[in-house]
């Protein structure tokens, strides 16, 4: 029997543990010997609660070294439903698959609360080693070609222009404020035709008052005469 903490391995003989018939097993453990081209093997039945450093604790008191792949499968645990934990492992020759399979097949694991796990060791359906491929990217190694990182490195090496002092500002804003320093209005042709129409009628209003003016002297003249 073989708790979390530490690992210890089941004192009981190792025996083939039958699943019930939900759960049928794809190669028992009296037909690995007969199959010396199969090295992927899966370890069911783990706890939920164990992790990966844990299996491989105890799994590499034993055979470190002997596998070339390993992938670790872990459980679910609820109040409806419970998840096992499994591990898939290819092993470099067929004759450690077999000694695998007798030493942790109907293994015994204990968790934190006293629940007994049975492991089972079985032939992984497929035997395939999932292959690990990463893509390069096309652009890595290309920054200092880019022509916006240039730009970007020519801007910052450009020496920083300081703000002008609190003084000078001050000064600026007094000089805006007295008009000095400002430039001459812009006046737009429509601006001077309006203007241009105004002072003509200004100057015929002026002449009409004029001849009103000239008009009733004339009139009171005569009068006197």
């Amino acid at each position: 029997m073989s708790p979390f903490f530490p690992a210890v391995r089941s004192i009981m003989p190792n025996k083939i543990f039958q699943r019930s018939v939900e759960e049928p097993r794809f190669f028992p453990i009296e037909g690995m010997k007969g199959h010396l081209d199969r090295n992927k093997v899966v370890l069911r039945h783990l706890p939920p609660s164990i992790t990966q450093g844990m299996l491989l604790d105890q799994i590499d008191t034993a055979f470190g070294g002997r596998y070339s792949w390993f992938a670790f499968r872990p459980g679910k645990s609820s109040l409806k439903h419970q998840v096992y934990s499994r591990a898939y492992i290819n092993f470099r020759r067929p004759e450690d698959v077999v000694e695998f399979a007798e030493f942790f097949e109907g293994h015994v694991f204990v968790n934190e609360k006293g629940t007994q796990f049975k492991t089972i060791v079985e032939y992984a359906p497929s035997q395939r080693i999932p292959k690990q491929t990463s893509k390069k990217d096309g652009r890595e190694g290309t920054i200092m070609k880019d022509p916006e990182y240039l730009e970007f490195l020519e801007f910052i090496a450009k020496p920083v222009e300081n703000l002008p002092s609190a003084e000078i500002q001050l000064e600026r804003r007094e000089a805006e404020r007295s008009g000095i320093g400002k430039e001459a209005p812009v006046v737009t042709p429509l601006m001077d035709y309006v203007r241009q129409k105004r002072a003509s009628k200004g100057g015929s209003r002026r002449s009409i008052a004029n001849e009103k003016m000239s008009g009733r002297g004339g009139g009171s003249s005569a009068r006197k005469l």
